[in-house]
């Protein structure tokens, strides 16, 4: 099984390195304040891990509501459980 993830990761790197080699044009960003002029490839290789923060974030937050909920409930079984 670790050999398959491993060569399946292969792969995917070498098609992600094949298309930054080919598309190394510089495009232009406007920030609002500002604009710079990055590679494409640098520019959706950042794209790609600020998405990934903001979903790791956002899982985040769930898996900490879905925490507090559980030791609520938790809290509540406890005290019926001593009431009987």
């Amino acid at each position: 099984m670790k050999l398959i993830i491993l060569i399946l990761f292969l792969v995917i790197f070498i098609v992600a390195l094949i298309f930054s080699v080919m598309n190394f044009h510089l495009v232009q960003i406007n920030l609002g304040f500002g604009s710079i002029s990055l590679p494409l490839t640098i520019a959706l290789t950042i794209e790609l891990f600020v998405g990934i923060m903001i979903g790791l974030l956002v899982a985040w937050f769930q898996v900490l509501k879905l925490k507090t909920d559980y030791a609520h409930l938790n809290k509540q079984l406890n005290q019926k459980s001593k009431k009987d």
